[in-house]
């Protein structure tokens, strides 16, 4: 019996448990090595494939892909979701998450409430106006310090929300595709990884410049390397 195969994947099972040791990651799991295995052996390019443009192949990476269609799949999102908040207070997807998670973890600050959502200030500001000026979101003083101000959820915003939560819900599942269960636990392991990733980048000060964003990246991507 030719047992080349299943050499072939405990070599792989001892490189994916390597990884998850030096990246920290979650304890493994079947569906993560899954994901994990089929992203290492079947979505990455021959480094040999052949491409007409030299120009274009220099660009196109498999990096600036992976980010076109990031943005691209941000876009179709938001036009299913502002289908499916027509006719409601909520104009648009942010509207619609700052409400939600600040209905799931109320009461927050405003601060609280924009990092939750990853939103640059100046435009968390304006979706929290929104939510204020239509009365779905109250403002009140810090039960101990009255320096502070919470928002949390109105009647209003509770009943709006139960309006829309089904047709978001459809809106999801149309952001999903065609994927099938398994294919959608593989890229949710994927998105999250990436997630954990950038979210202290995030969070951390801004940086003055894009070199000092290239200095402050490159020791969080150096785990990586050694699945190679």
């Amino acid at each position: 019996m030719d047992y080349s195969l299943l050499k072939q994947l405990l070599d792989q099972v001892e490189a994916y448990e390597q990884h998850q040791q030096v990246s920290h990651s979650a304890p493994a799991k079947l569906a993560h090595f899954a994901a994990w295995l089929h992203a290492r052996a079947v979505l990455t390019p021959a480094a040999h494939e052949p491409h007409a443009d030299e120009m274009h192949r220099s660009h196109e990476t498999v990096e600036v892909q992976i980010s076109k269609l990031v943005v691209f799949m941000n876009r179709y999102a938001r036009v299913y979701s502002r289908l499916a908040l027509a006719g409601t207070p909520l104009l648009t997807i942010d509207d619609f998450a700052y409400l939600a998670s600040l209905y799931r973890a109320q009461p927050l600050s405003k601060t609280e409430l924009i990092t939750r959502n990853v939103h640059e200030k100046a435009s968390g500001t304006e979706v929290i106006k929104r939510l204020l000026a239509n009365g779905l979101i109250a403002e009140q003083a810090h039960a101990t310090d009255r320096r502070r101000k919470q928002l949390t959820v109105t009647p209003e915003g509770h009943a709006v929300l139960r309006q829309v939560v089904g047709r978001m819900t459809q809106a999801a599942q149309i952001v999903s595709g065609d994927l099938n269960a398994e294919e959608r636990q593989q890229l949710l392991y994927l998105l999250r990884r990436l997630d954990r990733f950038h979210l202290p980048i995030f969070l951390a000060p801004r940086p003055e410049s894009f070199e000092e964003l290239l200095l402050q990246w490159e020791p969080l991507r150096q785990p990586a390397k050694t699945e190679r």
